[in-house]
């Protein structure tokens, strides 16, 4: 071999090298740059997919729960139960769960029977489902905001209608609901509405949320 061919080889091995050099930065180049965005990237739309699905969460719904003499028995928060009307032996029960008062809304029934071999608190508010009052409404917003008579039982006859639209009211006024949302839980929260009564579904639509808490004076 010459030393020309000589010449001309090593310059050949030492362009191959170059290149080869040049080669394996750009891929470690991209796989740095991948290695940096990816999981940035992933994380973004871990994020997103969070977000919506907390928009997308349902409001929780009264919980049902199972106890002698308490029918339709529901636990709407911490502070508030509803049902059906409770028998003698429904009310020694609400007592053994701490309930503190009993709010009864039937027009025709007092509950002193059922309740006169406990020491619960008793509140009678004479509601009628064909015309709601918001006095009434008013007055069973104050006792569920009085911690001294909290937790308390409100019910009707069926426990469903009346009692339905007390307790939508105060998942708007006192938990932030829509009217929407809380007329959805009325409806077919598995209390058995009576869709005759769809009045009351309207009673909600068009009350004035500020003007019934302004009037219980909460917020104070």
């Amino acid at each position: 071999m010459t030393e020309k061919d000589r010449k001309k080889t090593k310059f050949g091995r030492k362009r191959h090298i170059a290149i080869l050099s040049v080669f394996i930065v750009v891929l470690a180049g991209v796989s740095l740059t991948y290695d940096y965005w990816l999981p940035s990237s992933t994380q973004s739309g871990n994020i997103q997919r969070d977000v919506g699905a907390e928009q997308a969460a349902p409001k929780k719904w009264a919980e049902r729960l199972e106890l002698p003499g308490l029918p339709n028995l529901h636990k709407v928060s911490e502070n508030l139960y509803r049902g059906a009307q409770p028998t003698a032996e429904g009310m020694k029960q609400l007592e053994k769960m701490g309930i503190k008062t009993v709010i009864n809304l039937r027009s025709g029934h007092s509950d002193r029977d059922e309740i006169k071999d406990t020491r619960l608190s008793y509140e009678h508010i004479s509601m009628t489902a064909w015309n709601p009052k918001t006095e009434d409404v008013v007055r069973f917003l104050q006792i569920v905001t009085d911690s001294s008579r909290t937790p308390v039982f409100v019910h009707c006859k069926h426990g469903a209608d009346r009692t339905g639209t007390v307790c939508a009211i105060y998942r708007i006024v006192l938990e932030g609901w829509s009217k929407e949302e809380a007329i959805e839980e009325m409806t077919k929260g598995g209390f058995e509405f009576h869709s005759i009564w769809n009045n009351l579904v309207d009673y909600i639509r068009e009350s004035d949320i500020k003007e019934m808490a302004h009037s219980a004076e909460l917020g104070k």
